[in-house]
């Protein structure tokens, strides 16, 4: 994965794209840092438009209980309560790690997570930018990966999911981060190669999301990526299950990382039982 410095630097169609239709929010509490919630500063204008900022705890919980699909408001929100009640350096540094941990406890935040990470990326305080130590976390456990995978599934798809999101959200100057492109691929097809349900379903989800991103300049890997998933659909000690999974990205792959409503609705009661 390339440096920290480096990684510092939905697709619409006339049909339906994918936005992982059928799959919840990320459950639990909201605090990252497992601490309660605390009351956050006064900030008004003029003296009287005054209200409660949210604080650390409550960015978290505003990622948690909001809807990914306007991406635009909840960025928005995110940067004004940051910019407001985040003063110095550690201050910065503490909201990058606790939005880190609280990322890694399940890979249903990624998307909200790389949304404000997108938002803040270049809030400063006493030299420090919040991208800064976020990424420097998210590239030593990206790097040091295969040492511990295997014992923390949750962690480490909720990893994957977070360097996929992070490709998708993060801009600079209106463009994808080249340097995070390599890191995306290679997360989703570790997640698809792998004999875990639970990877399957992120795995799958993150394909057919990135897909239509990624495939322009990877369209060898991807296609030797849904050759592999064909063999495995027909496999016998494939479980039923993953089938379903497999069956839905190769159908939203050969429609041109496109797929009807009707589709949609018969994959996502499909995967209710997942």
């Amino acid at each position: 994965m390339a440096s920290a410095r480096a990684l510092g630097g939905a697709i619409p169609t006339s049909r339906t794209t994918y936005i992982g239709k059928g799959r919840g929010r990320g459950r639990g509490a909201a605090a990252g840092d497992g601490s309660p919630r605390q009351p956050g500063s006064q900030a008004g204008s003029a003296g009287t438009d005054q209200r409660q900022l949210l604080g650390v705890a409550g960015i978290l919980e505003l990622l948690e209980t909001a809807p990914s699909t306007n991406a635009e408001s909840l960025a928005e929100q995110v940067f004004k309560e940051a910019e407001a009640s985040i003063n110095t350096g550690d201050e910065v540094t503490k909201f990058a790690h606790s939005l880190y941990k609280w990322t890694l406890q399940a890979p249903d935040r990624a998307k909200n997570a790389a949304i404000a990470c997108n938002a803040v990326g270049q809030l400063e305080r006493d030299n420090i930018k919040f991208r800064s130590p976020f990424l420097q976390t998210l590239k030593k456990d990206y790097d040091s990966r295969n040492e511990w995978k295997d014992v923390e599934e949750t962690r480490w798809v909720s990893l994957a999911c977070l360097v996929c999101q992070f490709y998708k959200e993060f801009r600079v100057a209106g463009n994808y981060v080249a340097a995070l492109e390599s890191p995306a691929l290679t997360c989703i097809e570790m997640l698809l190669s792998t004999s875990s349900i639970k990877c399957h379903v992120y795995g799958v989800e993150q394909l057919c999301d990135l897909g239509p991103i990624l495939y322009p300049k990877n369209s060898e890997k991807i296609d030797e990526m849904m050759d592999d998933l064909r063999r495995r659909l027909l496999a016998s000690d494939t479980l039923s299950s993953s089938r379903v999974l497999f069956l839905e990205a190769l159908e939203f792959y050969a429609g041109g990382w496109e797929m009807d409503e009707t589709a949609v609705d018969y994959y996502t009661n499909k995967k209710a039982g997942i």
